[in-house]
């Protein structure tokens, strides 16, 4: 069931495409998707069916869902260029943590910290957000919760590593 899920958001994530950014439809969609992904480890934790084959259905339906979520609604985010960096930043420090992990530990590590999934649940938060806040505010702030946990997870990484073979 909880692979289902996750393979259900992969399937129509696409679809937010198609209704206007922020219309209701969309909202109801989203929500929806949102929802799919919340339950799919919770319902794997509770029937004691996970799985590394979930675990990765559910990462890939995690960035299908995000992909296509910033896709729908980049026509209405205003972006400005102290933003784009610290997106850029974040974006380098996630691949950095990345390849740090695939170098040390021949795996990619994702992290689930507490900082992480905050920065989830922010970028979830992100769209209905839009409808009252300028994302010139909500932008830094919730990039700059993704700087901190970007950090977090490089040194839990590097931290890791040395203490294996220490």
């Amino acid at each position: 069931m909880a692979n289902l899920l996750s393979i259900l958001r992969l399937i129509l994530s696409p679809l937010l495409l198609l209704p206007e950014p922020l219309s209701p439809l969309f909202f109801i969609l989203y929500g929806f998707l949102g929802l799919t992904d919340m339950a799919d480890g919770w319902i794997a934790r509770k029937t004691k069916t996970t799985s590394k084959l979930g675990s990765h259905l559910d990462s890939i339906g995690d960035i299908v869902f995000l992909l296509f979520s910033f896709l729908a609604i980049y026509p209405k985010i205003n972006f400005t260029l102290s933003s784009v960096l610290l997106i850029l930043i974040v974006f380098v420090l996630r691949l950095a943590n990345i390849i740090s992990s695939l170098i040390r530990e021949k795996k990619v590590i994702l992290l689930h910290t507490f900082l992480n999934k905050a920065v989830g649940f922010l970028l979830f938060l992100f769209p209905f957000s839009l409808t009252v806040i300028p994302s010139k505010f909500s932008i830094p702030f919730i990039s700059t919760i993704a700087l901190c946990s970007s950090l977090e997870e490089g040194y839990l990484i590097w931290k890791r590593k040395s203490e294996r073979f220490s």
